[in-house]
């Protein structure tokens, strides 16, 4: 499991929150960002099929590794690839999946509807049918 907030990567060239922003309102206008406390952070909601309930998630910024909560309805305690936070697992951060060089648009939130979609089907069948990475519990 990784530390929040990690280290920088060797180039410490990221988007800054105002490219990131404007990418997330051109692809999900229905995210709105805001100031929580020292944070800032991304309300919206998502809904991975036709068939599915709509989700309340909280993106909270960091170029490096934002964070993902699931606000309502409530995650499951036991849900799998979550972190002791409850933030969602939604990639190794080891592998450079994401770094602050990509766009959270393109990235986190694509990565947590299919989060939330491989959600709705462990409830069903009990089995996490999406992508795994070997990390602590």
């Amino acid at each position: 499991m990784s530390k929040f907030p990690p280290k920088p990567p060797d180039n410490p060239k990221s988007l800054n929150l105002g490219m990131q922003n404007m990418h997330i309102q051109q692809k999900y206008s229905i995210f709105s960002l805001r100031r929580e406390g020292k944070n800032w952070v991304w309300l919206g909601f998502l809904k991975p099929t036709d068939k599915s309930i709509r989700y309340k998630v909280k993106i909270v910024y960091h170029p490096y590794q934002p964070k993902v909560f699931v606000l309502e309805p409530e995650v499951l305690d036991f849900a799998p690839h979550r972190y002791g936070d409850k933030s969602l697992c939604l990639y190794f951060p080891n592998d450079k999946s994401f770094d602050g060089q990509k766009l959270i648009s393109d990235t986190i939130i694509p990565w947590t509807s299919e989060w939330l979609y491989f959600y709705e089907v462990w409830l069903e069948e009990g089995v996490w049918w999406g992508p795994e990475a070997p990390h602590s519990p």
